[in-house]
């Protein structure tokens, strides 16, 4: 975070803690050497995490969870401090200054956003605490079509309010339930981009685009058994195999596509001109394809496609005639669309993509 946002949170952090009992850190110490001693598990490793799952509708629900290690002195003073942070008479730590980010962030990027479903709990063992805030920013991410954009919502009046992790704190970004990361500034783990301190974010950097084009995945059904299920697979295939070898012999003899195959090697139709017809269409296609596609860039393929086809495509055939994934071609339209290059019309569950001003009324592809 900037400078003076971190310093913010801290002094927030500081004073929640010292108007709370007093840990041992002494007796902490003490416990974590007698553990390494005697080869009992390595102490909790007090960290800060924040969390935030990104819906489908472009709110983001965060959670942010300090760890604390406790020993048996230190987990009853833990608990009157979880008391006190669940409390509603209490603000919650990190609270005000996410408020504030999100007052920043909706003037600079222009959307209305607040605050809500604030809950504020605490979790206890015999060895770890934990304070857990959740709460809903809503409007975080912007929604475009098939794609949800995270990232100007990080940004202040002054550069970005998340600039900075220290050595105990994560960042974990995880994708809206059915979508696939489309562009992100990092690798990506299952889905989720996580962020170990210690380290800086400039401006922008914290940018990821997700694309609900994703193939479903299903629970094949469960397959009765027929009169086959105790066959061999090898056995069943070579049995398909000779019965359609037989078929397709009877058939060419019964329809005499064997003297068809003859004359084809030969290269005579009867009537002499049995290359004729190909040349043409060699020529043809020569003529045709004096235009090398690759040279091209990906706009003007997509023009060309719509010249070759009476102005007006579905955006599925747009995907099947080039070989290209879905999300690179919706996103490829959609800014093409934005240009003012061609028009995006939604048409039930696809779309059809024209040139501005083409007549679309009599489209029956």
């Amino acid at each position: 975070m900037t400078p003076r946002v971190s310093g913010a949170l801290l002094l927030l952090v500081l004073f929640a803690l010292l108007a709370t009992p007093p840990l041992a850190t002494a007796a902490a110490t003490d416990a974590v050497s007698a553990q390494q001693t005697t080869g009992t598990p390595t102490p909790v490793v007090e960290n800060t995490t924040f969390a935030l799952q990104i819906q489908s509708n472009g709110d983001a629900k965060w959670t942010i969870t300090d760890t604390y290690a406790l020993d048996e002195t230190e987990t009853e003073a833990f608990r009157d401090t979880g008391e006190q942070f669940a409390s509603e008479d209490g603000e919650a730590v990190w609270l005000p200054a996410f408020r504030q980010a999100n007052d920043e962030a909706s003037t600079v990027t222009g959307r209305e956003m607040d605050i809500t479903d604030v809950d504020r709990r605490y979790e206890v063992s015999d060895r770890k605490g934990q304070l857990i805030l959740e709460f809903t920013w809503t409007n975080f991410a912007t929604v475009n079509g098939e794609n949800i954009v995270v990232g100007d919502a990080f940004n202040s009046t002054d550069g970005t309010w998340f600039g900075t992790l220290t050595a105990d704190q994560r960042l974990v970004i995880s994708p809206p339930p059915g979508y696939g990361v489309e562009s992100a500034p990092s690798a990506v783990d299952d889905g989720k981009l996580i962020f170990e301190g210690r380290r800086t974010f400039e401006p922008g950097y914290l940018s990821v685009v997700y694309t609900g084009e994703q193939p479903s995945t299903q629970t094949p059904a469960e397959t009765p058994e027929s009169m086959f299920s105790g066959i061999s697979s090898v056995w069943l295939g070579g049995i398909v195999l000779m019965l359609l070898l037989v078929g397709a012999v009877g058939y060419m003899f019964k329809t005499g596509y064997t003297d068809t195959l003859s004359s084809v090697a030969t290269g005579d139709d009867g009537d002499g001109d049995s290359n004729a017809g190909a040349a043409a269409s060699t020529s043809d296609t020569g003529a045709s394809d004096d235009v090398d596609v690759e040279l091209l860039s990906d706009e003007e393929r997509v023009e060309r496609l719509l010249e070759e086809n009476g102005g007006r495509m579905k955006q599925a055939r747009i995907v099947s005639e080039t070989g290209w994934s879905n999300a690179k071609v919706s996103q490829l339209l959609s800014s093409m669309d934005e240009e003012g290059r061609i028009d995006k019309l939604r048409i039930g569950r696809e779309n059809l993509i024209s040139f501005p001003d083409e007549d679309i009324t009599d489209f029956d592809e």
